[in-house]
């Protein structure tokens, strides 16, 4: 395998995550499905600029600041009653919804999945279009298992909404399989030399 070789397949992979990434939430019904808007009655936005102190990740109702019995308590009779918010970003200023930045670190972000997975598969002794394909299918579902499932656990994120960002991590490490099976390491036998 060429530098030129290697960069185009780093290239061209970002660019298939980044169109499976706009496809899969901005063509596909299945995330904006997954996902639910606060409704402007149920929230002062004024209220929330005064309250909350900076920006960061949120939770309601919290974990008490000390651990007394008491305390521990009423954050039982709390999560008891509902309602419960487990993860909420919140960001004081304004924002925009498609900033330049945004896209180009996504594509960064990218770049480096891809460039991670050149890497795994350049090291595989069989780089045979199957098992190639396998190897990263089997990296998407690893990232599935550790990222998403362990969130809808521990943050209770609805079954849904976790299946659709599981099958995302599928999709997306797949398609780079066959690039790399098709294009990158398609003149190498499973002996590791060349047809």
């Amino acid at each position: 395998m060429t530098m030129k070789n290697s960069i185009l397949s780093i290239l061209i992979g970002a660019l298939l995550l980044f169109m499976w990434n706009a496809i899969s939430w901005m063509v596909l019904p299945f995330h904006a499905n997954t996902l639910n808007n606060i409704p402007e009655t149920s929230m002062d936005r004024q209220v929330l600029q005064e309250s909350l102190p900076k920006d960061g990740v949120y939770h309601y109702p919290g974990f008490p600041k000390d651990d007394s019995a008491k305390s521990r308590e009423m954050l039982a009779s709390k999560l008891a009653e509902g309602p419960r918010i487990t993860l909420m970003v919140f960001k004081k200023g304004g924002t925009s919804l498609f900033e330049v930045k945004t896209f180009v670190g996504n594509f960064g972000l990218n770049v480096m999945t891809v460039l991670v997975l050149l890497v795994v598969v350049s090291q595989m002794r069989n780089k045979s279009l199957k098992s190639i394909l396998t190897t990263t299918t089997f990296i998407g579902l690893i990232v599935g298992l550790t990222s998403d499932l362990p969130q809808m656990n521990w943050y209770l994120f609805p079954m849904d909404y976790t299946l659709v960002n599981v099958l995302d991590h599928l999709v997306s490490f797949s398609l780079v399989g066959l690039l790399f099976g098709l294009f990158t390491f398609r003149n190498e036998t499973s002996e590791g030399g060349k047809k």
